[in-house]
């Protein structure tokens, strides 16, 4: 018997639910006893969970042998994409991304390092750059705050290392001397 929409909403506005319902995506053979573990919850919290899931339609119990898998049906499928997409999104993984293309850059700065400041222009440039990564990291540093990710937290210590690494190629006066250009 199908149950109200709200009652479908509040499942998915929990987190364990949610742990369950993206556990099943991830697993090539779910049962219960994994799930409970992924989402770390109880044993008769996961069989309600995936007994709700199943009345919803989006999931299905198929037995093999001895054992009974949990399967995602088509209509389940498109519920993980969405969860997936929004926890994701509640994770922090834009700025993980963000991060990336600026260690990438950081990469390129450094390479550019080692080729050598051959003259006034050439350190300017590389300075200018510097202070552009800089700038971004710190605003990529407060949006960070918002989320409870220990791999964001991981990722910004070791960038704000390298760049206090990359700070130390530049003289005090080089990088004073763009920063007195830039007002």
């Amino acid at each position: 018997m199908p149950k109200e929409a709200k009652d479908l909403k509040q499942l998915f506005l929990q987190k364990k639910p949610c742990l369950i319902l993206l556990a099943i995506s991830n697993i090539k053979k779910p049962y219960v006893s994994v799930l409970m573990k992924e989402a770390e919850t109880t044993f008769a919290h996961t069989t309600n969970t995936l007994s709700e899931f199943e009345s919803y339609g989006l999931v299905e119990f198929v037995n093999e042998g001895r054992v009974k898998y949990v399967k995602l049906t088509r209509s389940g499928k498109e519920v993980v994409r969405i969860v997936s997409s929004l926890y994701k999104l509640l994770n922090g993984d834009g700025v993980l991304k963000a991060l990336d293309r600026i260690e990438k850059r950081l990469d390129t700065l450094e390479e550019a390092i080692k080729k050598g400041k051959d003259d006034e222009k050439a350190v300017r440039r590389l300075v200018k750059r510097f202070k552009s990564i800089g700038a971004q990291m710190g605003s990529l540093k407060l949006e960070a705050l918002k989320y409870s990710n220990d791999d964001l937290d991981t990722v910004i210590r070791r960038m704000d290392e390298r760049i206090e690494y990359i700070a130390t190629k530049f003289t005090p006066e080089e990088l004073a001397e763009e920063a007195s250009e830039i007002k």
